[in-house]
């Protein structure tokens, strides 16, 4: 650990793509804690300075007006690939972030790992001896929440993401139920639901059913 003057950092390009920055009541908690205890855990950072972990850290030191911040160099990240997979490991999880990024985080992290997505929609596809598990330890998460992240964000068409995003539809209804549904199905579906409230898993295949028999009686 050494201490180098807050100028010399700079964050992460790709960060504010994944995560967001804390705010309101909590940030000014959080930017008390700096101004009365000081920056207590050092920043992570590259050789080039650039910011791995510790982006709130140095943004409250910025508003602050501190100058000297304590940094640790990780000497071994030069790759960028390997920069942006330890940046998302280390801030994955985070309470304040998103539904929407968290999900750009777990597809992200997986695809830099070497994870494929497969020929089928739902593979659990792997390369050489790496399981989705192993990955979902990495990321302190458990594999079943992984695997309902990257099944949301790769099967759910945008709409259908937006009413999972806004509280329409809930995380089990979007992964146990609409993931199977193609995208023309799902759009179909949005178009015949009531949007303008919560729509429970019960509501939701009662839709789906009532699409399916439709199809049938056209048909016929």
């Amino acid at each position: 650990m050494q201490q180098l003057n807050i100028n010399e950092l700079k964050p992460h390009p790709r960060n504010n793509e994944f995560f967001d920055d804390m705010t309101g009541d909590a940030w000014e908690a959080f930017k008390e804690s700096i101004k009365t205890s000081g920056i207590i855990e050092p920043i992570v950072v590259t050789k080039d300075m650039t910011i791995i972990s510790g982006h709130q850290r140095y943004k409250a030191a910025k508003e602050l007006g501190i100058k000297m911040i304590p940094i640790r160099i990780r000497e071994d990240l030069i790759d960028e690939d390997k920069k942006l997979k330890v940046l998302l490991a280390a801030n994955f999880g985070r309470s304040k972030n998103d539904d929407a990024k968290q999900r750009k985080v777990a597809v992200e992290y997986v695809r830099l790992c070497g994870y494929g997505q497969g020929g089928d929609r739902k593979s659990n596809c792997q390369l050489g001896s790496l399981k989705l598990s192993d990955i979902a330890n990495q990321l302190g998460t458990s594999e079943r929440n992984l695997a309902r992240a990257l099944s949301i964000e790769r099967n759910l068409t945008e709409s259908m993401k937006e009413l999972l995003d806004t509280g329409v539809i809930s995380k089990t209804v979007a992964s146990d139920v609409i993931t199977s549904l193609s995208k023309d199905e799902q759009e179909e579906l949005i178009k015949s639901m009531d949007i303008t409230k919560k729509i429970t898993q019960k509501e939701v295949q009662q839709y789906i059913n009532e699409i399916k028999q439709l199809k049938q009686i056209i048909q016929k």
